[in-house]
Protein backbone atom coordinates (compact mmCIF):
# COMPACT_ATOMS: atom_id res chain seq x y z
CA UNK A 1 0.00 0.00 0.00
CA UNK A 2 1.42 3.26 -0.82
CA UNK A 3 1.18 6.12 1.37
CA UNK A 4 0.68 9.78 0.54
CA UNK A 5 4.31 10.21 2.22
CA UNK A 6 5.70 7.86 -0.52
CA UNK A 7 3.85 9.80 -2.96
CA UNK A 8 5.00 13.00 -1.74
CA UNK A 9 8.55 11.61 -2.05
CA UNK A 10 8.30 10.05 -5.69
CA UNK A 11 6.68 13.27 -7.43
CA UNK A 12 9.59 15.19 -5.43
CA UNK A 13 12.06 12.78 -6.96
CA UNK A 14 10.66 13.33 -10.61
CA UNK A 15 10.66 17.21 -9.95
CA UNK A 16 14.13 17.25 -8.93
CA UNK A 17 15.43 15.10 -11.83
CA UNK A 18 12.92 17.82 -13.96
CA UNK A 19 14.87 20.72 -12.53
CA UNK A 20 17.90 22.33 -14.21
CA UNK A 21 21.38 23.13 -12.05
CA UNK A 22 21.86 26.42 -13.11
CA UNK A 23 23.85 28.42 -10.21
CA UNK A 24 24.72 24.91 -8.76
CA UNK A 25 29.32 24.41 -9.02
CA UNK A 26 29.04 20.61 -7.68
CA UNK A 27 30.42 18.09 -9.49
CA UNK A 28 27.16 17.36 -10.95
CA UNK A 29 26.94 20.54 -12.57
CA UNK A 30 27.84 19.05 -16.30
CA UNK A 31 25.20 16.14 -15.94
CA UNK A 32 22.52 18.65 -14.77
CA UNK A 33 23.51 21.04 -17.95
CA UNK A 34 23.04 17.45 -20.17
CA UNK A 35 20.39 16.63 -19.07
CA UNK A 36 18.30 19.90 -19.28
CA UNK A 37 19.76 20.61 -22.91
CA UNK A 38 17.99 16.88 -23.42
CA UNK A 39 14.80 17.62 -22.04
CA UNK A 40 14.82 20.86 -24.42
CA UNK A 41 15.42 18.51 -27.37
CA UNK A 42 12.45 16.47 -26.02
CA UNK A 43 10.07 18.62 -25.92
CA UNK A 44 11.29 20.95 -28.60
CA UNK A 45 10.47 17.22 -30.71
CA UNK A 46 7.26 17.26 -29.46
CA UNK A 47 6.32 20.32 -30.19
CA UNK A 48 7.63 20.20 -34.05
CA UNK A 49 5.33 17.38 -33.72
CA UNK A 50 2.50 18.79 -32.49
CA UNK A 51 2.43 21.75 -34.82
CA UNK A 52 3.13 19.70 -37.74
CA UNK A 53 0.64 16.92 -37.15
CA UNK A 54 -2.14 19.49 -35.94
CA UNK A 55 -1.79 23.43 -37.35
CA UNK A 56 1.37 23.22 -40.35
CA UNK A 57 2.92 20.61 -42.18
CA UNK A 58 5.59 21.22 -45.57
CA UNK A 59 4.63 19.65 -48.56
CA UNK A 60 6.69 18.92 -51.66
CA UNK A 61 5.32 19.28 -55.14
CA UNK A 62 5.84 16.75 -57.16
CA UNK A 63 4.07 17.29 -60.46
CA UNK A 64 3.40 20.81 -62.35
CA UNK A 65 -0.40 21.10 -62.79
CA UNK A 66 -0.42 24.30 -60.53
CA UNK A 67 2.47 25.60 -63.14
CA UNK A 68 3.42 28.80 -62.97
CA UNK A 69 2.04 29.38 -59.80
CA UNK A 70 4.40 26.04 -58.03
CA UNK A 71 6.16 24.06 -60.30
CA UNK A 72 6.69 20.26 -59.32
CA UNK A 73 10.32 18.49 -60.68
CA UNK A 74 10.99 21.18 -63.94
CA UNK A 75 14.07 22.71 -65.54
CA UNK A 76 15.15 26.26 -65.51
CA UNK A 77 15.23 27.50 -69.05
CA UNK A 78 16.82 30.54 -70.51
CA UNK A 79 15.68 31.48 -74.78
CA UNK A 80 19.14 31.69 -76.48
CA UNK A 81 17.31 34.30 -78.78
CA UNK A 82 15.73 36.90 -75.97
CA UNK A 83 17.31 35.83 -72.81
CA UNK A 84 13.77 35.10 -71.40
CA UNK A 85 13.76 32.62 -68.66
CA UNK A 86 11.01 30.45 -67.54
CA UNK A 87 10.70 26.75 -65.99
CA UNK A 88 9.80 23.57 -68.50
CA UNK A 89 8.13 20.44 -67.34
CA UNK A 90 11.76 18.21 -66.88
CA UNK A 91 9.77 15.31 -68.96
CA UNK A 92 10.77 17.67 -71.78
CA UNK A 93 13.30 17.95 -74.54
CA UNK A 94 12.60 21.32 -75.87
CA UNK A 95 10.64 24.44 -75.09
CA UNK A 96 9.27 27.46 -76.90
CA UNK A 97 10.46 30.89 -75.45
CA UNK A 98 6.52 32.55 -74.27
CA UNK A 99 8.60 35.92 -75.72
CA UNK A 100 9.62 35.75 -78.42
CA UNK A 101 8.73 31.95 -79.66
CA UNK A 102 11.72 30.83 -80.06
CA UNK A 103 11.54 26.90 -80.04
CA UNK A 104 15.22 25.31 -78.02
CA UNK A 105 16.29 21.80 -77.21
CA UNK A 106 15.93 21.18 -73.21
CA UNK A 107 17.78 18.27 -73.17
CA UNK A 108 20.80 18.84 -71.41
CA UNK A 109 19.26 21.54 -68.92
CA UNK A 110 19.55 20.16 -65.50
CA UNK A 111 16.50 18.95 -63.45
CA UNK A 112 15.45 20.97 -60.25
CA UNK A 113 12.92 19.03 -57.40
CA UNK A 114 9.76 20.89 -56.73
CA UNK A 115 8.74 23.79 -54.21
CA UNK A 116 7.66 22.99 -50.86
CA UNK A 117 5.05 24.71 -49.36
CA UNK A 118 3.73 25.27 -46.09
CA UNK A 119 -0.16 24.42 -45.39
CA UNK A 120 -1.92 25.62 -42.49
CA UNK A 121 -3.74 22.59 -41.26
CA UNK A 122 -5.48 24.61 -38.64
CA UNK A 123 -7.19 27.50 -40.47
CA UNK A 124 -9.86 26.33 -41.70
CA UNK A 125 -11.39 25.01 -38.42
CA UNK A 126 -12.40 28.49 -37.77
CA UNK A 127 -14.29 28.92 -41.02
CA UNK A 128 -14.77 27.37 -43.91
CA UNK A 129 -12.36 28.11 -47.56
CA UNK A 130 -12.74 30.64 -49.67
CA UNK A 131 -12.77 30.78 -53.70
CA UNK A 132 -9.16 31.05 -55.06
CA UNK A 133 -7.74 29.32 -52.09
CA UNK A 134 -4.85 27.07 -53.05
CA UNK A 135 -5.97 24.05 -50.96
CA UNK A 136 -4.42 20.36 -50.10
CA UNK A 137 -6.48 17.41 -49.87
CA UNK A 138 -6.57 13.99 -50.69
CA UNK A 139 -7.12 12.64 -54.21
CA UNK A 140 -10.57 10.98 -54.22
CA UNK A 141 -8.93 7.78 -55.92
CA UNK A 142 -6.11 5.56 -54.41
CA UNK A 143 -3.54 3.25 -55.88
CA UNK A 144 -4.29 -0.30 -54.58
CA UNK A 145 -1.42 -3.06 -55.03
CA UNK A 146 -2.37 -6.97 -54.34
CA UNK A 147 -0.41 -8.84 -51.58
CA UNK A 148 -0.63 -11.97 -52.89
CA UNK A 149 0.40 -11.07 -56.51
CA UNK A 150 1.40 -7.41 -56.45
CA UNK A 151 -0.61 -6.71 -59.25
CA UNK A 152 -1.50 -3.06 -59.15
CA UNK A 153 -4.27 -1.56 -59.84
CA UNK A 154 -4.06 2.82 -60.43
CA UNK A 155 -6.69 5.66 -59.65
CA UNK A 156 -9.69 3.32 -57.83
CA UNK A 157 -11.78 4.39 -55.77
CA UNK A 158 -11.41 2.23 -52.47
CA UNK A 159 -14.11 0.31 -51.15
CA UNK A 160 -14.10 -2.25 -48.44
CA UNK A 161 -14.23 -5.61 -49.62
CA UNK A 162 -12.52 -5.26 -52.90
CA UNK A 163 -10.75 -8.48 -54.29
CA UNK A 164 -7.79 -7.80 -57.39
CA UNK A 165 -8.80 -8.05 -60.43
CA UNK A 166 -6.23 -10.34 -61.13
CA UNK A 167 -6.07 -13.23 -58.44
CA UNK A 168 -9.00 -12.61 -56.75
CA UNK A 169 -7.50 -11.68 -53.13
CA UNK A 170 -8.91 -9.48 -51.10
CA UNK A 171 -5.67 -8.74 -49.26
CA UNK A 172 -4.66 -5.27 -51.09
CA UNK A 173 -2.86 -2.59 -49.80
CA UNK A 174 -4.68 1.07 -50.63
CA UNK A 175 -2.25 4.24 -50.54
CA UNK A 176 -4.13 7.77 -50.92
CA UNK A 177 -1.86 10.59 -52.23
CA UNK A 178 -2.12 14.46 -51.47
CA UNK A 179 -3.03 16.86 -54.09
CA UNK A 180 -2.94 20.40 -54.30
CA UNK A 181 -4.99 22.66 -56.84
CA UNK A 182 -7.04 26.47 -56.46
CA UNK A 183 -10.68 26.43 -55.45
CA UNK A 184 -13.05 27.81 -57.88
CA UNK A 185 -16.73 25.98 -56.86
CA UNK A 186 -18.40 26.32 -52.98
CA UNK A 187 -20.74 24.35 -51.15
CA UNK A 188 -24.80 25.23 -52.68
CA UNK A 189 -23.15 26.85 -55.84
CA UNK A 190 -24.07 26.33 -59.12
CA UNK A 191 -20.71 26.45 -61.85
CA UNK A 192 -19.91 26.31 -65.19
CA UNK A 193 -16.56 26.63 -67.05
CA UNK A 194 -17.18 29.12 -69.86
CA UNK A 195 -14.33 30.78 -72.08
CA UNK A 196 -11.73 30.64 -69.69
CA UNK A 197 -13.97 32.06 -66.79
CA UNK A 198 -15.74 30.47 -63.57
CA UNK A 199 -19.32 31.47 -63.76
CA UNK A 200 -20.99 30.79 -60.10
CA UNK A 201 -24.98 30.86 -60.41
CA UNK A 202 -24.76 32.30 -63.86
CA UNK A 203 -22.41 34.73 -63.38
CA UNK A 204 -18.67 35.14 -63.77
CA UNK A 205 -16.63 35.01 -60.51
CA UNK A 206 -14.37 38.32 -60.13
CA UNK A 207 -11.02 37.33 -58.98
CA UNK A 208 -9.63 39.39 -56.05
CA UNK A 209 -6.65 41.57 -57.26
CA UNK A 210 -4.28 39.79 -55.23
CA UNK A 211 -5.25 36.82 -56.71
CA UNK A 212 -5.58 37.61 -59.93
CA UNK A 213 -2.11 39.52 -59.66
CA UNK A 214 -0.67 35.80 -59.09
CA UNK A 215 -2.94 34.05 -62.48
CA UNK A 216 -1.43 36.57 -64.80
CA UNK A 217 0.64 34.53 -67.84
CA UNK A 218 3.17 36.53 -69.08
CA UNK A 219 3.15 37.03 -72.75
CA UNK A 220 5.75 40.00 -74.60
CA UNK A 221 8.12 41.91 -72.39
CA UNK A 222 10.05 44.58 -74.71
CA UNK A 223 12.90 44.55 -72.32
CA UNK A 224 14.30 41.22 -73.74
CA UNK A 225 15.08 41.65 -77.30
CA UNK A 226 14.91 39.02 -79.71
CA UNK A 227 18.22 38.85 -81.82
CA UNK A 228 16.22 36.86 -84.44
CA UNK A 229 12.60 37.65 -84.89
CA UNK A 230 10.56 34.69 -85.30
CA UNK A 231 7.62 36.36 -85.33
CA UNK A 232 6.80 40.50 -85.75
CA UNK A 233 5.77 41.85 -82.76
CA UNK A 234 4.72 45.17 -83.74
CA UNK A 235 3.03 46.28 -86.79
CA UNK A 236 3.14 49.64 -87.04
CA UNK A 237 2.52 52.63 -89.58
CA UNK A 238 6.18 53.83 -90.84
CA UNK A 239 4.97 57.13 -91.28
CA UNK A 240 4.22 57.80 -87.70
CA UNK A 241 6.37 54.94 -85.76
CA UNK A 242 10.29 54.29 -85.24
CA UNK A 243 11.24 50.51 -83.47
CA UNK A 244 14.26 51.29 -81.49
CA UNK A 245 15.80 48.61 -79.04
CA UNK A 246 12.39 47.53 -77.39
CA UNK A 247 11.03 51.21 -77.71
CA UNK A 248 8.54 52.60 -80.00
CA UNK A 249 8.01 56.21 -80.93
CA UNK A 250 5.19 57.91 -82.02
CA UNK A 251 5.86 61.25 -83.61
CA UNK A 252 2.15 63.21 -85.19
CA UNK A 253 2.32 66.85 -85.34
CA UNK A 254 -0.64 69.12 -84.09
CA UNK A 255 -1.49 70.13 -87.56
CA UNK A 256 -2.12 66.52 -88.86
CA UNK A 257 -4.77 66.70 -86.24
CA UNK A 258 -4.92 62.54 -86.20
CA UNK A 259 -4.47 59.50 -84.23
CA UNK A 260 -2.23 56.55 -85.26
CA UNK A 261 -1.64 53.13 -83.30
CA UNK A 262 1.01 50.54 -83.30
CA UNK A 263 -0.77 47.11 -82.81
CA UNK A 264 0.86 43.95 -81.05
CA UNK A 265 1.29 41.36 -84.57
CA UNK A 266 0.72 38.02 -82.19
CA UNK A 267 -2.81 36.76 -81.34
CA UNK A 268 -2.89 35.51 -78.00
CA UNK A 269 -3.75 31.44 -77.23
CA UNK A 270 -4.19 29.71 -74.19
CA UNK A 271 -0.36 28.43 -74.39
CA UNK A 272 1.47 26.72 -71.81
CA UNK A 273 5.40 27.14 -71.72
CA UNK A 274 5.82 24.95 -68.94
CA UNK A 275 4.82 21.95 -70.78
CA UNK A 276 5.53 23.38 -74.60
CA UNK A 277 1.86 23.34 -75.41
CA UNK A 278 -0.34 25.33 -77.73
CA UNK A 279 -3.57 26.39 -76.84
CA UNK A 280 -6.42 26.70 -79.08
CA UNK A 281 -8.48 29.15 -77.36
CA UNK A 282 -7.85 32.73 -78.11
CA UNK A 283 -7.74 35.13 -74.82
CA UNK A 284 -9.31 37.74 -74.65
CA UNK A 285 -8.49 38.77 -70.80
CA UNK A 286 -5.56 41.30 -71.37
CA UNK A 287 -3.08 43.20 -69.38
CA UNK A 288 -1.00 46.09 -70.80
CA UNK A 289 1.96 47.87 -68.85
CA UNK A 290 4.27 50.61 -70.30
CA UNK A 291 6.14 53.38 -69.96
CA UNK A 292 5.38 56.65 -71.38
CA UNK A 293 7.05 59.66 -71.69
CA UNK A 294 5.29 62.40 -73.89
CA UNK A 295 7.94 64.98 -75.38
CA UNK A 296 5.55 67.51 -76.99
CA UNK A 297 2.06 67.52 -78.18
CA UNK A 298 -1.12 68.78 -77.12
CA UNK A 299 -3.32 65.33 -77.35
CA UNK A 300 -2.98 62.49 -75.43
CA UNK A 301 -1.57 58.76 -75.47
CA UNK A 302 -4.43 55.53 -75.66
CA UNK A 303 -4.30 51.71 -74.67
CA UNK A 304 -6.77 49.15 -76.27
CA UNK A 305 -8.11 46.29 -76.03
CA UNK A 306 -9.99 44.32 -78.40
CA UNK A 307 -12.20 41.45 -78.11
CA UNK A 308 -14.18 40.14 -80.78
CA UNK A 309 -14.76 43.53 -82.42
CA UNK A 310 -15.40 45.14 -79.09
CA UNK A 311 -13.01 47.92 -78.73
CA UNK A 312 -11.96 49.01 -74.86
CA UNK A 313 -9.94 52.15 -75.12
CA UNK A 314 -7.94 53.74 -71.95
CA UNK A 315 -7.17 57.74 -72.99
CA UNK A 316 -5.13 59.61 -71.02
CA UNK A 317 -4.44 63.25 -72.35
CA UNK A 318 -1.64 65.53 -71.82
CA UNK A 319 -1.92 68.63 -69.10
CA UNK A 320 -3.42 71.69 -70.31
CA UNK A 321 -5.13 69.80 -72.96
CA UNK A 322 -8.62 70.73 -71.73
CA UNK A 323 -9.46 67.19 -71.81
CA UNK A 324 -10.24 64.28 -69.35
CA UNK A 325 -9.17 60.94 -68.83
CA UNK A 326 -11.69 58.49 -70.07
CA UNK A 327 -12.65 54.60 -70.97
CA UNK A 328 -14.68 54.12 -73.79
CA UNK A 329 -16.28 50.92 -75.05
CA UNK A 330 -16.76 50.98 -79.16
CA UNK A 331 -16.55 54.72 -78.91
CA UNK A 332 -19.29 55.41 -75.60
CA UNK A 333 -18.02 56.23 -72.40
CA UNK A 334 -17.85 54.61 -69.63
CA UNK A 335 -15.95 56.32 -66.57
CA UNK A 336 -14.14 59.34 -66.51
CA UNK A 337 -11.77 61.02 -64.23
CA UNK A 338 -9.14 64.21 -63.76
CA UNK A 339 -5.77 62.82 -64.34
CA UNK A 340 -3.17 63.73 -67.08
CA UNK A 341 0.49 63.20 -68.47
CA UNK A 342 3.40 65.47 -68.05
CA UNK A 343 5.15 66.77 -71.18
CA UNK A 344 8.86 65.18 -70.27
CA UNK A 345 7.79 62.95 -67.24
CA UNK A 346 8.03 59.74 -67.73
CA UNK A 347 4.47 57.79 -66.67
CA UNK A 348 3.35 54.40 -65.91
CA UNK A 349 0.15 53.00 -67.73
CA UNK A 350 -1.73 49.85 -66.81
CA UNK A 351 -4.64 49.01 -68.35
CA UNK A 352 -6.48 45.69 -68.12
CA UNK A 353 -9.20 43.81 -68.63
CA UNK A 354 -10.33 40.67 -66.57
CA UNK A 355 -13.52 38.76 -65.72
CA UNK A 356 -15.49 41.70 -67.41
CA UNK A 357 -14.08 44.39 -65.60
CA UNK A 358 -11.88 47.10 -66.63
CA UNK A 359 -9.26 49.03 -64.71
CA UNK A 360 -6.21 51.96 -65.79
CA UNK A 361 -3.73 53.04 -63.30
CA UNK A 362 -1.30 56.19 -63.94
CA UNK A 363 1.71 55.75 -62.25
CA UNK A 364 0.43 52.59 -60.03
CA UNK A 365 -2.56 54.39 -58.71
CA UNK A 366 -6.22 53.55 -59.89
CA UNK A 367 -7.40 56.27 -61.91
CA UNK A 368 -10.37 54.65 -64.01
CA UNK A 369 -12.50 51.56 -62.82
CA UNK A 370 -15.78 49.94 -64.86
CA UNK A 371 -17.39 46.42 -64.09
CA UNK A 372 -19.71 46.01 -67.10
CA UNK A 373 -22.41 43.33 -67.19
CA UNK A 374 -20.44 40.17 -66.92
CA UNK A 375 -23.51 38.37 -65.89
CA UNK A 376 -25.35 39.22 -68.78
CA UNK A 377 -26.32 36.02 -71.38
CA UNK A 378 -23.87 36.91 -74.10
CA UNK A 379 -21.01 36.92 -71.95
CA UNK A 380 -18.70 33.92 -72.14
CA UNK A 381 -19.41 33.02 -75.50
CA UNK A 382 -16.21 31.80 -76.71
CA UNK A 383 -14.21 34.51 -78.70
CA UNK A 384 -12.50 34.13 -82.26
CA UNK A 385 -9.98 37.43 -81.70
CA UNK A 386 -8.13 39.86 -79.56
CA UNK A 387 -5.80 41.88 -79.57
CA UNK A 388 -3.33 44.76 -78.02
CA UNK A 389 -3.28 48.20 -79.35
CA UNK A 390 -1.03 51.34 -78.24
CA UNK A 391 -1.04 54.76 -79.79
CA UNK A 392 -2.09 58.81 -79.58
CA UNK A 393 -3.35 61.63 -80.95
CA UNK A 394 -1.26 64.71 -81.54
CA UNK A 395 2.14 64.12 -79.46
CA UNK A 396 5.26 62.79 -80.27
CA UNK A 397 5.57 60.28 -77.23
CA UNK A 398 8.13 57.28 -76.55
CA UNK A 399 6.75 54.00 -75.44
CA UNK A 400 8.73 51.51 -73.50
CA UNK A 401 8.85 48.91 -70.85
CA UNK A 402 6.22 47.23 -72.69
CA UNK A 403 4.65 43.99 -71.42
CA UNK A 404 1.67 42.12 -72.47
CA UNK A 405 -0.22 39.29 -70.10
CA UNK A 406 -3.53 37.04 -70.95
CA UNK A 407 -5.49 35.66 -67.84
CA UNK A 408 -5.38 32.30 -66.40
CA UNK A 409 -7.77 30.35 -68.96
CA UNK A 410 -9.54 27.15 -67.49
CA UNK A 411 -9.73 24.87 -70.35
CA UNK A 412 -13.12 23.83 -71.14
CA UNK A 413 -12.02 21.41 -73.76
CA UNK A 414 -10.28 18.87 -72.32
CA UNK A 415 -10.56 15.45 -73.41
CA UNK A 416 -10.51 13.63 -70.16
CA UNK A 417 -13.76 15.09 -68.03
CA UNK A 418 -16.37 16.82 -68.50
CA UNK A 419 -17.75 17.91 -65.06
CA UNK A 420 -18.66 21.66 -65.09
CA UNK A 421 -17.70 22.06 -68.93
CA UNK A 422 -20.71 20.60 -71.08
CA UNK A 423 -23.28 22.43 -68.56
CA UNK A 424 -23.81 23.55 -64.90
CA UNK A 425 -23.00 21.40 -62.38
CA UNK A 426 -24.72 21.58 -58.69
CA UNK A 427 -22.07 21.62 -55.78
CA UNK A 428 -24.10 20.07 -52.78
CA UNK A 429 -23.20 20.80 -49.12
CA UNK A 430 -20.04 19.58 -47.92
CA UNK A 431 -18.44 18.97 -51.26
CA UNK A 432 -15.87 21.67 -53.47
CA UNK A 433 -14.54 22.09 -56.96
CA UNK A 434 -11.15 22.32 -57.79
CA UNK A 435 -8.74 23.49 -60.56
CA UNK A 436 -5.34 23.30 -61.53
CA UNK A 437 -3.58 26.78 -62.53
CA UNK A 438 -1.95 24.68 -65.22
CA UNK A 439 -5.52 24.27 -66.64
CA UNK A 440 -4.23 22.46 -70.45
CA UNK A 441 -2.35 19.50 -67.96
CA UNK A 442 -4.06 19.08 -64.72
CA UNK A 443 -6.02 16.53 -63.90
CA UNK A 444 -9.42 17.98 -61.49
CA UNK A 445 -12.51 18.49 -60.70
CA UNK A 446 -13.39 18.35 -64.27
CA UNK A 447 -11.96 14.90 -64.36
CA UNK A 448 -13.04 12.99 -61.23
CA UNK A 449 -15.68 16.11 -59.99
CA UNK A 450 -15.54 17.17 -56.07
CA UNK A 451 -13.29 17.37 -53.07
CA UNK A 452 -14.92 16.07 -49.99
CA UNK A 453 -15.18 17.90 -46.86
CA UNK A 454 -13.43 15.72 -44.75
CA UNK A 455 -10.49 14.59 -47.13
CA UNK A 456 -9.47 18.93 -47.28
CA UNK A 457 -5.91 18.70 -45.73
CA UNK A 458 -5.70 22.77 -45.35
CA UNK A 459 -4.66 25.75 -46.76
CA UNK A 460 -1.27 26.04 -49.02
CA UNK A 461 0.44 29.41 -47.88
CA UNK A 462 4.22 29.71 -48.42
CA UNK A 463 6.63 28.70 -50.61
CA UNK A 464 9.62 28.14 -48.44
CA UNK A 465 12.03 26.46 -50.89
CA UNK A 466 14.42 27.01 -53.19
CA UNK A 467 15.33 30.11 -51.41
CA UNK A 468 14.79 32.07 -55.03
CA UNK A 469 10.78 30.81 -55.13
CA UNK A 470 10.14 32.07 -51.19
CA UNK A 471 6.85 34.31 -51.61
CA UNK A 472 3.07 34.15 -50.34
CA UNK A 473 0.56 31.69 -51.91
CA UNK A 474 -2.24 33.56 -53.19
Amino acid sequence: MTTNKDKTSVMTKALDWFRAADGEQSEKSRFHLIRENVQWIIISIIIALGIRYFIVEAFKIPTGSMAPTLVGVHKHVVCPNCGWGFTRDYHGSGATCPNCLFQMDTYKNKSHGGNRIFVNKFIYGFGGPDRWDVMVFKYPFVDIRCKDCDYVMIDRRWVEGMKCERCGSTRLKHKRKNYIKRLVGLSGEELQIKNGDIFINGKVAKKPQKTQEELWVPVYNSAYIASKEVVPSWNVDTKYWQKNEGSLLLEISQAEGRTSFATFARRIFDNYAYNDMTGANVVGDLRLKLSAVVQRGSGGVSAVIERDGEIFDAYIPVQGSGEKCGLRRSGKVLAEADAHLTLGHEHKVEFCYADGVLWLLLDEKQVLFYDSDAGSPDYGGKISDSGIRIGGRDITCRFGDIEIFRDIYYSSDLTSGSWGVSGPIKISNGEYFVLGDNSINSKDSRVWKFVVEEDIVGKAFLVFWPLSWIKVIR
